[in-house]
This record gives C-alpha cells, structure tokens and sequence, in this order.
C-alpha cells in the first residue's frame, strides 16, 4: 500500500464533491493506460486492479492507494519524490509525505472495516440505481459473487476455495460519497472474510463492492 500524507492550502476549499474524481484522475496520469481501461470478465464486466481511499480534515488529507501489482504503488511513490510535488486538479498539496506499507496477509480469515457500495438497479426505471445495505443477504450475495469473477479475471482462473462473509456491524445511517458530484450511498460495516490468503491479498489490493476507483471498497484490517 503506499500511503501519502498532505496538507491543504487552505480548509475552505470547497472540494469535496470532486476530490474522488481528482484523486481518480491522478493516480491514472501516473500510470500506463491499460490499467486504467481495467480488465474483461468473461460476462463482460470491467474491473479495475487498483483501489484508493482518500480522506480529509480541515488541512490535512491523507490517501491509500493499493494495487494487485505493487509495481504501481512504487511508480506513483517515485513519481512524487522526483517532483517533490503532487497536485490534484489545480490544488497544490504541501508538506507532501510518502510512505509504502506492506499489507499481504497469510492468514485465511480476517477482520476487515470500511464504507462499500452495493447497488442493484431499480425495477420499475432500470437508469435508477438503489444502494443496499450491508445487513441484506443481497449485499452478501453480490460481494461474493463479484469478488470470484474479479479473482477469475485477474488470475486466469476459477477460485475454488471456501468464501465466507460475515457482517459483524454496520451503521444505521449511510454516508454520501461523491463522484463528480454524484452522491453514491455506503454504509460503514465491519466484515469477516474466511477465503485463501490469496483471495485476502486480492480483496486487500482491489477492494469489494462497486465504485473501487470512485472512493469506496477500501477496507482496513482489524487487528
């Protein structure tokens, strides 16, 4: 993981409808642009091998950056430590910090927190999407269910280790997360994975759940 720590010019910055997107845009500058077009699953779905979590207060805004090739993580690292420099959008960042952190794991069960997104589309208007929660076996259902297809699309083959989710908690309220200024609802939930280590490190690395690259499916492990 390669984390970065900065401060913000000033706190009245009125950026945090578009800091998901400016974020996005970044880490996608620095790298080639086959990782930004992803990768097809035979059903034709697109997944992407990266995934960020970027979050601020007042001045400071700390981004996680992770990537099922770590080469990535240490090209982004090289990138701002030649520049001594990093700018999202027009927003130059100072007192700029970087710090590559090591998160595989070998274990085949782990305690896992973070905000992801689930959505299934509505029945009546098939444009409007309905953001569901943690708690739901459909939530379950679809995490499972995407997390084989990502591990078939990035490994070339089918996962046939044991899959268990468990949801221990999740907020009653959900936050909005904004992309471009669109909100996508998350609820903050606290999950128990038991799968290969090698199915952990992929989730670690690309995260859960939709909009990856949008903000979301990031999980921190509890210790």
């Amino acid at each position: 993981m390669l984390k970065i720590t900065c401060k913000i010019p000033t706190k009245n910055l009125p950026i945090k409808r578009v800091l998901a997107r400016l974020t996005q845009s970044f880490i996608y500058h620095q790298l080639d642009k086959k990782v930004h077009q992803g990768y097809q699953h035979s059903s034709g779905k697109i997944f992407k091998a990266l995934n960020f979590r970027v979050q601020y207060d007042k001045f400071d805004l700390t981004i996680n950056i992770t990537s099922l090739d770590p080469q990535n993580e240490r090209i982004i690292a090289k990138k701002i430590l030649l520049d001594q420099a990093l700018k999202l959008g027009e927003i130059t960042l100072t007192d700029i910090a970087v710090q590559l952190v090591e998160r595989n794991t070998t274990q085949n069960r782990l305690k896992l927190k973070g905000f992801v997104a689930v959505d299934i589309r509505d029945g009546e208007s098939l444009k409007r999407k309905i953001y569901i929660e943690p708690k739901t076996n459909k939530f379950q259902e679809i995490i499972k269910n995407s997390s084989m297809q990502k591990y078939e699309t990035f490994f070339g083959e089918a996962y046939e280790g044991e899959f268990e989710l468990k949801v221990i908690s999740q907020k009653d309220k959900p936050k909005l997360f904004f992309y471009n200024k669109q909100p996508i609802k998350s609820w903050f939930g606290v999950y128990e994975i038991k799968a290969t280590s090698k199915m952990l490190n992929m989730i670690l690395s690309v995260g859960i759940g939709k909009d990856t690259m949008k903000n979301l499916g990031y999980l921190e492990v509890i210790e």
